[in-house]
């Protein structure tokens, strides 16, 4: 009866494992739409204590700008998923870093930037390219994960004039 009550247990164990798993490297391709990070688990409804801060608020076409994700409160965060949007559609590219992955989202090429691994981050800076001939108001909109088990949803920052 033991032997059977630990095989149980150990089961359930690595159902709950398996159901709160997270992507260490990055947010998978199927996050682009929605930017739900597709770990098993509901996105917080608390407020985020996490910011998505351009560097400028305007910016040229062709033009690029700085973005750094960070907590005002220096808690650290371990994934995320960044675009640029103009509703719900990503535009512009962001630059290759060493500190995150691009991924090619709704018929873009490098439009979303995410983690490139599970490790602590107390901020991430990248850099994005506007369009040469977008003429709208982007916000920077992503999801920032502290674990695998708590995130934040499709959180955005101020607006960027494009113009």
């Amino acid at each position: 009866m033991a032997v059977k009550l630990v095989l149980l247990g150990s089961v359930v164990c690595l159902c709950l494992v398996q159901r709160v798993s997270s992507f260490a490297t990055g947010a998978p391709s199927g996050a682009c739409e929605d930017l739900v990070p597709q770990h098993g688990v509901d996105g917080q409804k608390s407020a985020s204590p996490y910011v998505i801060q351009p560097s400028l608020t305007k910016v040229k076409p062709g033009g690029k700008t700085e973005i750094v994700i960070f907590s005002p409160k220096k808690q650290s965060f371990k994934g995320f998923i960044l675009q640029a949007r103009v509703g719900d559609i990503p535009y512009g590219t962001f630059e290759p870093s060493n500190q995150y992955s691009l991924l090619d989202c709704t018929h873009g090429k490098r439009n979303t930037a995410t983690h490139k691994n599970a490790d602590e981050k107390y901020n991430v800076t990248l850099i994005w390219n506007a369009p040469a001939k977008l003429r709208e108001s982007v916000k920077f909109t992503g999801t920032i994960a502290k674990n695998g088990g708590e995130f934040w949803i499709a959180q955005q920052s101020i607006p960027v004039l494009v113009q």
